[in-house]
């Protein structure tokens, strides 16, 4: 029992969790919308393969940033071997093959399809970063006062912090993925709008600097302002594209 409850408390464990919650959203979703589920449940578990190489491809690049400034050496084996996994890497890789998927396989329904896709992203990473609290990564500055004492070595819980928010988020998006059908095919740009902006806001509260960085920003926090420049492009061309 006591190994069963370490695994759950773990970020293995709580990452397996939210893999399941957002298979469990997905298909109940899935089966209520009358989605093209034998199609789209085999594109969302095979997305997750190209999800794992691009969130190793990011911890390679931010161990890269990370070594640069400190003059270390930047070998391709061993950023390989001691990188661990960035989550920006991860979603966008999903993202990117869940759309070409969807675009190309699915039937009916495209647009609730990759609404559905928007709803379980902060789901997953809900979980997700309450394991980074318990696996002690991804932490937050040292803080005074008793309160933060009742944290991880007195620091700011930034990953639970950004867990509340995912869930938060998590919570509108399916709100609006009811009650806005029409705009089901947008939600995705909702949810990156909304997370980057946070996430590049909670970065300055972090104080692990293996994380890498350009500058004064972190790694994660250049990819936000990307996201952010990306969807700001879209949005200008497209209102222009529509004046015309």
């Amino acid at each position: 029992m006591d190994t069963i409850v370490a695994f759950i408390l773990s970020y293995g464990g709580m990452a397996t969790v939210g893999l399941l919650c957002a298979a469990g959203c997905a298909i109940a979703l899935g089966v209520r919308e009358k989605l093209d589920w034998p199609v789209l449940f085999p594109i969302l578990s095979l997305s997750l393969v190209p999800l794992y190489l691009g969130a190793k491809l990011f911890g390679v690049l931010s161990l890269m940033t990370y070594r640069l400034k400190l003059g270390l050496p930047v070998d391709l084996p061993s950023l390989v071997a001691d990188s661990g996994i960035v989550f920006y890497g991860g979603l966008l890789f999903f993202l990117l093959s869940a759309y070409l998927s969807i675009r190309r396989f699915v039937l009916f329904k495209r647009a609730s399809s990759w609404g559905l896709v928007a709803l379980i992203v902060p789901l997953f990473h809900g979980f997700a970063r309450i394991g980074c609290y318990f696996g002690h990564c991804c932490y937050g500055a040292v803080m005074e006062g008793t309160f933060f004492a009742h944290f991880d070595q007195h620091r700011l819980p930034v990953q639970l912090i950004e867990s509340g928010f995912n869930f938060l988020l998590f919570v509108v998006l399916l709100f609006l993925y009811y009650y806005k059908k029409s705009s089901r095919g947008k939600l995705v740009r909702v949810y990156l709008w909304a997370y980057a902006s946070f996430r590049f806001l909670i970065e300055f509260f972090r104080a692990d600097a293996v994380r890498g960085g350009i500058g004064p920003l972190s790694f994660s926090q250049w990819v936000s302002l990307c996201i952010l420049l990306g969807l700001t492009l879209r949005a200008i061309l497209r209102h222009r594209r529509q004046a015309a």
